[in-house]
C-alpha cells in the first residue's frame, strides 16, 4: 500500500501535503517575523493547520477567495476571540435611540470618510479595547465634522479610566465609553496619554496624564430599530454615512482572523468587536469599515462587508456622538477611583489658591445644559479674576 493510501485511510495529509503544509508555515514565520521555541513552535503549527483548513472551508463559504493566511494564523479560534474580540454590546433606553430616515426606492449612497472626516488606522494590539477604540475613533470623527478640529485622542484614556461597567482590555462597550467621556472633563491626546495596553494589561489610571482635555461629550445617539426590521436600519445607517459622517458599529467578527480582502459576506452575528464604518457604496454592495489591528491587516487595516443583508450584524449598535470643546479643569475624583470626601482639587491654573473654590465642569450628566454652561462661565470669570 503507498504512503498516500495509508495517509487517506487514516485521514491524515499525504506526504506532500505536509510538505507543502511545512513550506507554507516556514514561509508565512518569515513573513511575519515569528520565532518560537522548540515546544511552543510545535503547538503554534497545530493552530497553523487548524488554520490552513478554517481558511478552505471559510472561502468555499464566500464562494471567492478573501481568506487567507494573516498574522493571527498561529492563533487558535478561541486564543485569537480571547485576545481581540471582547466587546459587550450592551441594552438600549429609548432615550438614547433615533430615527433616521431611510434610503429612498431606488435612492443610493456612495461615500468614503477616509482621510476626511478619519485619523490613521489604530492598533488595539493583544487587548480586548475594540470598544474603546470604537469610541474613541467615533469621538474623534465627530469632533472633526462638528468642531472642524482634528484630534488623535487617547483609547487609553478610556480602557484604563472607564469603570463605569467597562473591564479595560477584559471588554466594554460603545455607550458607556461615551457616559465615561461625558462625566469627565473630556478626552486627552493620544500623545500626553499615549497606549500602552497592547500586552494585555488594562493597567491603572493616570490622573496627572488627563489635566488637559481637548474634546468632549456631550452627548451620544444610537439608530432606532426600524418597522423594516435590520434592513430598514441597515437603509438608515446607509443614508447617513452617505450625507454626514461615520458610525460607530460593532460587529460578528469571529471570521475576521483570516480576512485578506474583499468584500466579506458571510459571518455569524454573534456581537463581539467594535470597530468604525467609514465608507458606503450600495451602487458597488459594500460598507468600508476602519478596523483597529493595525495596517498590516486586511485592506491596509481596513474590511469591506457586503451591505444589504446586515452582514456580521452592523446594524445591532450603530452611535454616534455630538462633541464639545473641553475645559482643563480637575478631573472628577470618582471617575478616578479616588475618595469623594478626602478628595483635594487643584485650583485652575493662574488662580489663587486660598481664595480659588473649585468647579467640576460636566460632573452630572444628567445636568441641565444651562446650568453647565453657567459652571463654564463662572469657572473662566475666576481664571480671568486671577490673572495679574
Amino acid at each position: 500500500m503507498s504512503l498516500s493510501l495509508v495517509s487517506a485511510t487514516l485521514g491524515l495529509p499525504s506526504p506532500l501535503e505536509a510538505a507543502n503544509h511545512q513550506r507554507a508555515w516556514e514561509a508565512w514565520k518569515v513573513e511575519f517575523g515569528k520565532k518560537y521555541e522548540v515546544e511552543e513552535e510545535r503547538s503554534r503549527f497545530r493552530a497553523f493547520l487548524q488554520n490552513l483548513a478554517l481558511i478552505e472551508e471559510r472561502n468555499l463559504a464566500e464562494g471567492k477567495s478573501v481568506h487567507g493566511l494573516t498574522k493571527f494564523s498561529d492563533l487558535t479560534p478561541e486564543e485569537f476571540s480571547s485576545r481581540y474580540l471582547l466587546s459587550h454590546s450592551s441594552p438600549k433606553t429609548s432615550m438614547q435611540h433615533v430615527a433616521l430616515p431611510e434610503l429612498a426606492a431606488g435612492e443610493t449612497s456612495k461615500k468614503d470618510w477616509t482621510g476626511k472626516l478619519t485619523t490613521p488606522v489604530k492598533d488595539q494590539a493583544q487587548c480586548g479595547s475594540c470598544w474603546a477604540f470604537s469610541a474613541t475613533e467615533q469621538i474623534e470623527s465627530d469632533a472633526m465634522r462638528e468642531l472642524g478640529e482634528t484630534h488623535i485622542l487617547s483609547p487609553q484614556q478610556i480602557v484604563s479610566c472607564d469603570h463605569l461597567g467597562d473591564m479595560g482590555c477584559n471588554g466594554g462597550n460603545t455607550e458607556t465609553a461615551y457616559t465615561y467621556v461625558k462625566k469627565s472633563n473630556g478626552m486627552v491626546s493620544d500623545k500626553d496619554y499615549p497606549y500602552t495596553s497592547g500586552h494585555g494589561q488594562t493597567g491603572t489610571c493616570q490622573s496627572s496624564k488627563l489635566t488637559d482635555p481637548v474634546v468632549g461629550v456631550t452627548s451620544y445617539s444610537t439608530i432606532r430599530a426600524s418597522s423594516n426590521g435590520a434592513s430598514g436600519v441597515e437603509s438608515a445607517m446607509a443614508k447617513y454615512v452617505g450625507e454626514t459622517g461615520p458610525l460607530s458599529i460593532c460587529v460578528d467578527a469571529s471570521t475576521w482572523s483570516s480576512y485578506r480582502g474583499g468584500v466579506l459576506s458571510n459571518c455569524g452575528k454573534r456581537i463581539d468587536h467594535c470597530v468604525q464604518a467609514v465608507g458606503i457604496d450600495t451602487g458597488a454592495g459594500y460598507w468600508k469599515v476602519r478596523n483597529s489591528w493595525n495596517t498590516d491587516w486586511g485592506e491596509d487595516g481596513f474590511i469591506r462587508l457586503a451591505y444589504g443583508a446586515n452582514t456580521c450584524g452592523l446594524t445591532n449598535d450603530a452611535t454616534w456622538v455630538s462633541t464639545t470643546k473641553a475645559l482643563a479643569v480637575e478631573p472628577s475624583p470618582a471617575l478616578l477611583g479616588a475618595d469623594e470626601a478626602t478628595w483635594a482639587p487643584r485650583p485652575l491654573m493662574g488662580a489663587d489658591p486660598k481664595t480659588w473654590s473649585p468647579h467640576r465642569v460636566v460632573e452630572d450628566a444628567a445636568r441641565p445644559a444651562a446650568r453647565e454652561v453657567e459652571v463654564l462661565k463662572e469657572a473662566i470669570h475666576q481664571m480671568e479674576s486671577a490673572r495679574p
